[in-house]
């Protein structure tokens, strides 16, 4: 019943009673071992995509049908509560892959896993059912038991989205950027070479109290290649160190990534922290890498590669390298890194070289019901300023400009090198005006997974209340669109005041209902497009 899959036709197809009393499952005549070979490719694509892609994804994939399973089981209980008669219960749309019938209930799963449907007869005027079956339909049910079918699946999403968020706020805890530690030093920095741990808390740099890892980022910046004092906590103690900063440096390009190098004072460049997925991963690039040679001058200092990055003819940079504790002797690694049509440097700044690890504060059982209600209400809030923001004429306009002018492997978030402080919003500004498509939920899910597991329980929540607010927009073929037809029918019967139904003309809302659909299915092709072409990075 969520969106497209609403079903608003009568199951008419002739079954014999199978001993006991149950309709026997469908036959499949001349094709007996159809049903066995459908659900082995089934399960040989899950296999597949596991070993591709690792368990991260499988967990993603699974929990987003589960969401679904959940939305229909919603209409489907709500409907069977009601005395509606439900024929079908389905998980994705096209071909069965496999199904089984449990009273006059057909359930199985179908080809393409684009989403889920329940069947309930007459859901509109237009739906012929027999007289005998006529009390069951759902437009002969109650205004309450109509619209308790109606919201249903939405109720289960928000029901799924508080559940998440108690058992994150519980079980994990919350996490407050103002409590963290150490993550690690990286390999090569000024945090390895004096001596900061994992677990160490940075509280001031060069005199100036700080309290998130932003603000010691901010200070550090300002002092490269200096003595400083550093203020720490370790173990429950304060502590204080004198360390000389190393110097880094970022190359802009138009892809909305950068390529950031920093020098530990000796006669050698390094790479910093460059993104999982992107261009200089896939040009091989690790973290603390040395860097060697870029367009085949060899670099020892930030000053060398300045002086190479800005005789470049284009944004393509043919560096080598070798990786992190390579054997002595090892041939260097030659690639290029495509940053896009231009490049930018930006200055020369100072760098500690460590990571963030927010420390989680696990909540009381009592003390997180309000914590989980405020969370939701402003997840709820963005979702709905979000919807609203994205259907404008601009956004649209701009939605369908960036679709048809990004190629695979090229970002739009900018058309211009980016300065410090353009990339700094660089990510903000890629993901933004654009919509999600069930591809683009999966990679997001995924990446957040590599920050715990956690981050996958709050990134669900958040995708519930999402899905249960965008289903209940007024517009069919929207559960909001039955709301409104439901409401908008019992408005019609009390202003008549004779007692008798009030059915809306569903032939004229039939013109409504393919407008809204076709629009959704391109803004959906769309964003599916930008999501393989331009994924969205965090």
């Amino acid at each position: 019943m969520t969106g497209p899959a609403t079903a608003t036709t009568v199951d008419t197809r002739e079954t014999t009673t199978a001993p006991g009393g149950d309709p026997p499952e469908r036959a499949e005549v001349g094709h007996p071992f159809m049903r066995p070979a459908r659900l082995t490719v089934l399960f040989g694509l899950v296999l597949a995509l596991g070993l591709w892609r690792g368990l991260p994804i499988l967990a993603v994939v699974g929990s987003i049908l589960v969401m679904i399973f959940f939305h229909e089981l919603g209409h489907f209980m709500a409907a069977r509560r009601a005395g509606m008669r439900v024929t079908e219960f389905f998980i994705g749309f096209g071909p069965r892959i496999w199904s089984f019938r449990r009273g006059d209930v057909e359930y199985g799963i179908k080809a393409i896993p684009a989403g889920a449907y329940v069947k309930i007869i007459g859901m509109s005027n237009i739906d012929d059912v027999s007289e005998e079956d006529e009390p069951h339909t759902y437009r002969q049910k109650t205004y309450p038991q109509r619209m308790l079918v109606a919201v249903a699946g939405s109720g289960m999403h928000f029901l799924m989205a508080l559940t998440l968020l108690y058992i994150a706020f519980v079980a994990v805890g919350t996490r407050d950027e103002t409590n963290w530690i150490v993550d690690r030093p990286l390999p090569g920095s000024a945090a390895q070479r004096y001596d900061i741990r994992h677990g160490d808390r940075i509280t001031s740099v060069a005199g100036v109290k700080v309290d998130t890892q932003p603000e010691m980022g901010t200070e550090a910046r300002k002092h490269p290649n200096e003595k400083i004092e550093l203020g720490l906590v370790r173990d429950g103690k304060s502590l204080t160190k004198t360390v000389i900063l190393n110097s880094r440096m970022s190359v802009y390009g138009t892809v909305g990534e950068d390529l950031v190098v920093f020098s530990p004072g000796s006669d050698e460049v390094l790479v910093s922290a460059p993104l999982k997925t992107g261009v200089l991963a896939e040009a091989g690039l690790r973290d603390s890498d040395h860097l060697i040679s870029v367009n085949g001058t060899a670099v020892s200092s930030l000053g060398s590669v300045r002086d190479v990055v800005k005789t470049a003819t284009s944004g393509t940079l043919r560096v080598e390298f070798t990786h992190e504790n390579a054997p002595a002797g090892a041939s260097p690694i030659s690639a290029n890194v495509n940053l896009g049509s231009a490049l930018e440097l930006g200055p020369i700044q100072g760098f500690l070289g460590v990571g963030e690890q927010l420390v989680p504060q696990k909540q009381g059982f009592l003390e997180a019901v309000p914590a989980t209600g405020k969370m939701f209400g402003r997840v709820a809030w963005a979702s709905v300023s979000g919807l609203g923001h994205f259907f404008t004429p601009s956004n649209i306009k701009h939605f369908v400009s960036r679709t048809f002018h990004t190629t695979p492997g090229e970002s739009h978030a900018s058309d211009k090198p980016q300065s410090a402080t353009v990339s700094a919003t660089a990510g903000e500004q890629r993901n933004s005006n654009r919509m999600t498509s069930i591809v683009g939920a999966v990679v997001i899910g995924e990446q957040v997974t590599e920050g715990g597991w956690v981050n996958l329980l709050l990134f669900l929540a958040q995708l519930n209340i999402i899905i249960g607010i965008f289903n209940l927009v007024p517009l069919p073929p929207f559960d909001g669109g039955h709301v409104a037809i439901a409401t908008y029918e019992r408005i019609r019967e009390l202003a008549r005041r004779d007692g008798k139904r009030y059915f809306a003309d569903f032939n004229k809302l039939m013109p409504v209902a393919v407008g809204v659909i076709s629009v959704l299915l391109l803004i959906g092709m769309m964003a599916i497009y930008l999501d393989l072409a331009d994924p969205v990075r965090l």
